[in-house]
């Protein structure tokens, strides 16, 4: 039957860090085998030298029972790393016999009473985590340090992109159906709520006015077309000279009046199709398809391909210049931001609710899924560790308390084997 002592062969022990035995440990365990040699000593001393004293009765059985004791607890501690002097004694060894059914205990036990969900939920149901993130953000030196660290890692992330991948797939993205289907609804809501604040007026007014000035400095040229479009009795009546000087006034009155007025038709009539063009743009399929059309055309041109690496190159330079610049403004910028936030979360205490509320509920559903995901990663670690790196690594944490059993089991064995002697002696003396 299995009793849990062999590691499966397909996982291949793996060493535990280890560090040196400590001074502690190495100390205690001198000072128990000292003792224990001791003990030997005065065994062996009050046999030789002890003659017929009745006092030297008392030294040698404490001696022995100290002897006794000592022996039993060496054997006991010994037993739960390796076996007593390398011999193949039954249950010795526990610890390295057992290590997978004590790695998988300990997996059970960790997800049974740390990341059970009940036992989560309880414990974070009164607590005000969202609370101690803002005030620990809202220090500055939280923050900066949060910043740096953050900013930082930044360049090592750079390095592990390629340029050449991440071109092409800023290029596929920017060139993919989807972004150019949403360009022409997304310019329709866009020129609709310019159209709402009445920001298209202000190009209409740099339109009239453009216009005036190309009126003023063509007017000659619109006499000349207006006279040769006439036959040469207008022109000897000089109606013709008439005709274009009515028309620049008119066209100088209705720009004057369309500037000035507010509410002049040709403003209204812009409006219409500002509002026309931005209704077409979001819910016309034709005009959907034309411009996917278009802007497909122009995201794959050479030109445009080219412009985007080096954008990329770009941006990469000036997030690494950036950052080595102690007076980086992207540092400062996060820090700035983690710092608002964390003054935000103080300050909203309903905002402080509902991060509470998800982050709870965050909380307990990870450990409803990945308990059992926790419990077999450090099963399967402790699986794969090298027995001997396991033995180390638990005897070097309570080695030191064990060798105290070692010191009491002598000390203790030696007062019972007083105790025992006084009370055969007590025994003798009254048989007698």
């Amino acid at each position: 039957m299995d009793d849990g002592s062999m590691i499966p062969a397909t996982a291949a022990p793996v060493a535990a860090p280890a560090s040196g035995e400590p001074s502690s440990l190495t100390r205690m365990r001198r000072l128990a085998n000292g003792l224990l040699l001791a003990m030997t000593l005065l065994y062996i001393a009050a046999h030789a030298f002890g003659g017929e004293h009745p006092g030297w009765g008392y030294v040698r059985a404490f001696a022995e029972a100290a002897m006794v004791g000592a022996l039993a607890d060496w054997f006991a501690v010994t037993a739960i790393f390796r076996r007593p002097l390398g011999l193949p004694i039954p249950h010795t060894a526990v610890i390295p016999r057992n290590q997978a059914r004590i790695a998988d205990a300990l997996g059970s036990f960790i997800a049974e009473n740390f990341l059970a969900p009940d036992l989560v939920e309880s414990r974070v149901k009164t607590q005000d985590m969202a609370m101690g993130l803002g005030q620990w953000l809202a220090s500055k030196d939280q923050s900066t340090r949060l910043a740096d660290g953050v900013v930082s890692a930044i360049p090592a992330v750079l390095d592990t992109l390629d340029d050449a991948t991440v071109a092409e797939f800023l290029r596929r993205q920017t060139s993919t159906h989807f972004i150019t289907a949403q360009l022409a609804p997304a310019l329709g809501n866009m020129i609709e709520a310019l159209a709402a604040q009445g920001r298209h007026q202000a190009l209409l007014d740099a339109a009239l006015e453009e216009g005036w000035k190309w009126l003023e400095q063509n007017h000659e040229q619109i006499r000349a077309k207006v006279r040769g479009r006439t036959n040469w009795l207008w022109r000897f009546l000089t109606v013709d000279a008439q005709a274009s000087d009515a028309m620049i006034g008119a066209i100088e009155d209705l720009l004057t009046e369309a500037a000035r007025d507010p509410n002049h038709p040709l403003r209204t009539r812009v409006n219409e199709i500002v509002a026309r063009f931005a209704d077409d743009l979001k819910n016309d399929p034709v005009l959907h398809g034309r411009v996917e059309t278009w802007m497909g055309e122009v995201l794959t041109h050479p030109a445009v391909s080219q412009a985007i690496d080096a954008a990329w190159a770009q941006i990469k330079d000036s997030l690494r210049a950036d950052i080595q610049s102690p007076d980086s403004h992207l540092r400062a910028w996060v820090a700035s931001g983690l710092q608002r936030f964390g003054e935000g979360l103080t300050e909203d205490a309903v905002v402080r609710d509902a991060l509470n509320e998800r982050l709870r509920s965050l909380i307990v559903d990870l450990a409803a899924r990945h308990g059992s995901d926790v419990s077999r990663l450090v099963s399967e670690t402790i699986r794969s560790w090298d027995s001997a790196t396991v033995v180390q690594k638990l005897e070097q944490n309570v080695g030191r308390d064990l060798q105290f059993i070692r010191l009491n089991g002598t000390i203790i064995g030696g007062l019972v084997g007083l105790i025992l002697h006084a009370g055969a002696r007590g025994l003798e003396m009254l048989g007698g």
